[in-house]
């Protein structure tokens, strides 16, 4: 039985949790003080000036063997008519790395590559430059129809209104970061269980078990009420995501009761959104909700499956409504009084961002990912934005003063824990989550925040122009005609313009011959991989 300490935020009675998907700080949030500072600054002794893109001028280098040369970090241009929401318009590498044995394409790449790709681990301490953004994506994206540009390519308050107006009427931190330089899974473990186990990235898909106590379990022990509502209940196995990733969960006894009925103390409600939304208009939200919303991701043949997760390359302005609505009905519903919103991302999704993670993250458990990564370094900064009548509009925190170590998502495991009364180093939640930050010191203790609700600006305001082209179509001809996967071996798999052109060539003489090279190439590499992972 965890034990009882002090608890913090006893002003709040319901906490409110919703995780999106894949963007960073700047993309998203990144010109949200362009014309002014924000009106507090917690700590106070920190800089005035919001960490956004308005504070300088950012570039990345192209791929060496297209000449190098930088390119610019800029607001979302005009002239992209319908897809002035989907930016950037292919979904870029989001895992650690995509194959150590022979690619190093992946986030370390975009943390620590220039025009050159990295060859391998870059030794702690090393600082990140955030110069590989553009490389990484390029050359994975040859066939985008905007040359990779729009990999730095960030959005303004104008074209997402409504989390520009939320961060803006609200708290937001410009120096929180995800836990792994990696993808969803990972990031998403970190922030319900406090470690991945040494999983370093998802796998070949996204079905994966993290079986490891959860704050969700924690929660119950100490006697909360819990909702998870999720779009997709059934996502698998009759499971929404969470359920299904995180197993401890399914050991909480499960409520079954009515919308207008409260959720008994010490179990959960595992239910859809439309149960959210009938809690929240009804006044009977858990103790601690948590949200899923609706995945959204590209399939292989480059259809979209449209979420409301924010996730590229699918459209933004579903996810602007379903955050919105989240907020409306929280804001609007009878436990507002009491309640902390509590919005953020996962990771930031290969996304451009301009501020380096730091070295020094806590190992929280000794496992090492497959390519050897200590997991001793944390991701890119993602938007965290805390919304309640508890917070004066305009805030921008960072870590208290004093704090070894900046936010990550173990942060709100820590910060939630103590809200709970629960001791954080005996919650059985890893090693790091212990020493991690709190956020609590963000909420006053009495109603300080009178506004009504930020709405977002009418759907107008989203930049509608003239299309710049149709996506898709290739503007290097050295690769057109290629298939995209066939494009993505050539530029792995060889160093320089020279190599890369025989390559193509070699393609374009004998197609069937190249594509049985190549599998063979990789049933090798398998085999070999596999006989050193396999024990003496």
């Amino acid at each position: 039985m965890p034990s009882q300490i002090q608890r913090v935020m006893p002003q709040v009675k319901n906490i409110v949790f919703l995780m999106l998907e894949n963007r960073s700080l700047d993309n998203v949030l990144g010109w949200l003080y362009q014309n002014n500072n924000p009106k507090q600054v917690l700590p106070a002794n920190s800089s005035k000036t919001y960490d956004g893109l308005q504070t300088g001028s950012y570039s990345n280098p192209y791929s060496y063997w297209d000449g190098g040369g930088a390119q610019a970090v800029t607001q979302l241009p005009s002239g992209l008519g319908q897809y002035s929401d989907q930016m950037p318009y292919y979904d870029p590498y989001e895992q650690l790395v995509v194959s150590s044995i022979d690619s190093w394409n992946g986030v370390m790449n975009q943390l620590f590559g220039n025009q050159y790709m990295i060859s391998g681990l870059p030794a702690a301490q090393t600082p990140p430059t955030m110069q590989g953004f553009l490389q990484d994506y390029y050359a994975y994206k040859m066939l985008a129809n905007y040359e990779g540009l729009d990999i730095l390519w960030t959005y303004t308050p104008r074209n997402l209104p409504i989390i520009n107006n939320l961060a803006r009427g609200y708290a937001v931190s410009d120096s929180w970061f995800c836990s792994v330089p990696s993808n969803t899974n990972p990031n998403r473990a970190y922030s319900i269980c406090g470690t991945s186990l040494g999983i370093e990235s998802d796998e070949f898909n996204a079905f994966q078990y993290f079986p490891a106590n959860t704050i969700f379990n924690v929660l119950a022990t100490a006697g909360k009420s819990l909702g998870l509502y999720a779009y997709e209940p059934n996502w698998l196995s009759g499971q929404c995501y969470t359920e299904y990733t995180f197993p401890f969960i399914s050991k909480i006894a499960t409520s079954s009761g009515a919308p207008g009925v409260p959720v008994p103390k010490q179990s959960i409600e595992i239910a859809d959104i439309a149960t959210f939304f009938e809690r929240a208009c009804a006044g009977t939200l858990p103790d601690f909700t948590y949200l899923e919303p609706k995945w959204g991701y590209s399939s292989p043949d480059g259809s979209l499956v449209q979420g409301t997760d924010y996730h590229p390359p699918t459209h933004l302005r579903p996810g602007e409504t379903f955050l919105g609505q989240v907020g409306q009905a929280v804001y609007a519903g009878p436990q507002w009084k009491d309640t902390l919103l509590i919005v953020t991302f996962d990771e930031h999704g290969g996304t451009y961002d301009h501020v380096a993670p730091s070295w020094g993250a806590k190992n929280p458990d000794g496992m090492n990912g497959p390519s050897g990564f200590a997991f001793n370094l944390f991701g890119v900064r993602v938007p965290t934005i805390l919304i309640s009548p508890f917070v004066y509009p305009s805030t921008v925190f960072r870590a208290p003063q004093g704090s070894a170590y900046p936010f990550d998502h173990t942060s709100f495991i820590k910060t939630i824990l103590l809200w709970a009364g629960v001791d954080p180093a005996s919650a059985g939640l890893g090693a790091r989550m212990p020493l991690a930050p709190t956020f609590d010191y963000v909420l006053e203790s009495e109603q300080v925040n009178f506004a009504e609700f930020v709405h977002a600006a009418p759907e107008a305001a989203i930049v509608q122009d003239a299309p710049l082209g149709t996506p898709g179509q290739p503007l290097n001809a050295l690769f057109e005609g290629i298939p995209f996967l066939v494009t993505k071996e050539i530029l792995k798999s060889n160093n320089g313009f020279t190599q890369i052109k025989a390559a193509v060539e070699r393609y374009r003489a004998d197609p069937g011959k190249f594509m049985r090279d190549m599998r063979e190439k990789y049933r090798k590499l398998e085999s070999d991989a596999a006989r050193r992972s396999s024990p003496p």
